[in-house]
């Protein structure tokens, strides 16, 4: 039998106890917010909970139990109705510790300082320590310096950037993850949803394009100085299959370029080209779909082949669900072309 468990946690997300009196809320976990979701949570009663320090974990139990995500707690607002009170707790995700610290001087960081270390110890010095790294050698190329106020979230992206990672993330856990950047094609797939008796899918999903702004090339310009020129990297779209590539339109359409870039080494500035192309081609293919509830991550890759056998690969952006006896899971995949 599938059911929903709570675990109340202290600042360190270490279990204090199953939270009890809970009665419904939901949550939602969005790949392309830089804070990656939100959530609520219904409580019959008040109970000895610390508003401003204390965690929740939501876990799913099924054939598996698995954490769908670790949230910070907002103060309850308290609804009263003809059948008594219920008090509704706002959820926020651990990137907001990120987001809500700043640097309290002016920042800065000379040429060749290692770029995850100085990420990790960023994390750190927000008081957070549940991170899980893959190591790299990449140092910065240039000085790079942020004014006092700036967020520590926004510094760690940027150099996360310039090292070809992904932007910081969260697992359902409440583990930081820092992690090189995957191509979509090189990514395992997490899960075929097939049709078929066996389908763990709705019946009814959406397909929605939008052909006429996609781009086929995008450039993208590092920085530069009196003695070295800054990298440029170009991303184009030459494959005769893709009916936006310059083959199939006769003409390229360039995205407006970023300028700026931080990146290490050519190579690095080349991905970020093809993956700013690829997000901004990324919206022409957009699949909604209702399925049962699975231990899918932001970003996983997906195998769909809905009724007409024709196979989809699409990244996992958004996954909504509520806390409800065998709740499905409203999701948002862009397809992968």
């Amino acid at each position: 039998m599938s059911r929903w468990r709570f675990e109340l946690l202290d600042r360190w997300d270490h279990p204090l106890r199953d939270l009890d009196g809970v009665t419904g809320g939901s949550a939602e976990i969005v790949a392309q917010s830089v804070l990656g979701g939100s959530g609520q949570l219904f409580l019959h009663r008040r109970q000895d909970i610390d508003w401003m320090s204390h965690r929740v974990r939501a876990i799913y139990q099924g054939n598996t139990e698995w954490p769908v995500g670790t949230f910070l707690l907002s103060s309850p607002k308290a609804v009263h109705t003809a059948f008594g009170a219920r008090y509704e707790v706002g959820l926020l995700t651990k990137m907001n510790v990120i987001q809500e610290d700043a640097v309290e001087d002016r920042f800065s960081l000379p040429a060749g300082t290692p770029v995850i270390p100085t990420v990790v110890s960023l994390i750190h010095s927000t008081g957070e320590t549940r991170i899980a790294v893959t190591d790299s050698s990449s140092v910065l190329t240039s000085a790079l310096t942020w004014d006092a106020g700036n967020s520590k979230l926004a510094i760690i992206n940027e150099l996360l950037q310039s090292a070809g990672y992904w932007a910081l993330w969260c697992d359902g856990g409440g583990q930081f993850r820092v992690e090189p950047y995957v191509d979509p094609a090189s990514r395992p797939v997490s899960h075929v949803f097939e049709y078929g008796e066996a389908s763990l899918y709705l019946p009814d999903w959406e397909h929605e394009q939008n052909h006429s702004s996609v781009p086929n090339r995008f450039v993208a310009i590092g920085e530069g100085d009196e003695e070295n020129p800054p990298l440029v990297g170009v991303a184009v779209n030459e494959d005769p299959a893709s009916p936006y590539s310059f083959q199939a339109r006769g003409r390229w359409i360039t995205a407006e370029p970023d300028e700026g870039v931080e990146a290490e080494t050519q190579t690095v500035i080349d991905q970020y080209a093809a993956r700013r192309l690829r997000d901004l081609m990324d919206p022409v293919s957009r699949l909604t779909v209702s399925h049962a509830m699975l231990q899918l991550e932001q970003n996983a890759l997906v195998s769909f082949i809905p009724e007409d056998g024709v196979q989809r690969l699409a990244t996992v952006q958004r996954m909504a669900c509520d806390f409800v006896f065998a709740p499905d899971i409203s999701a948002e995949w862009r397809q992968v072309l």
